[in-house]
């Protein structure tokens, strides 16, 4: 009984650890909203968003042949980085938001222009 015990133990420590030794970097998410995203696109990036626990409110938007051409919006990642930014969208602008989870992150947070 005790040999099972010990071997259950042991395996589970194994496993945690292995599982904790291969785990990449923290996640980085970025976001840059372009000419060529539609309403539909936007909702579904506001939906996965939210399933991880991070709030994107669109203040306002306008479209141009159904593709953005302007953004008012609010970021905020529950854990005390959030921000909003508003731009017209031309193929040249960057604007969005980027959110480094990494310890050693130059930059851990950055809303508006990505450039």
């Amino acid at each position: 009984m005790k040999k099972t015990t010990l071997f259950s133990l042991l395996f589970l420590s194994l496993f945690v650890f292995s599982m904790l030794s291969f785990t990449s970097n923290k996640k980085v998410i970025a976001v840059v909203f372009n000419k060529e995203m539609t309403r539909k696109d936007l909702m579904s990036l506001q939906k996965n968003l939210k399933d991880k626990n991070i709030i994107l409110v669109f203040n306002k938007m306008k479209f141009t042949k159904n593709r953005l051409s302007y953004i008012d919006f609010s970021i905020d990642f529950g854990d005390g980085f959030s921000g909003t930014s508003k731009s017209v969208i031309t193929k040249n602008t960057e604007i969005g938001f980027m959110r480094d989870y990494n310890d050693n992150a130059e930059q851990p947070f950055v809303v508006g222009n990505l450039k």
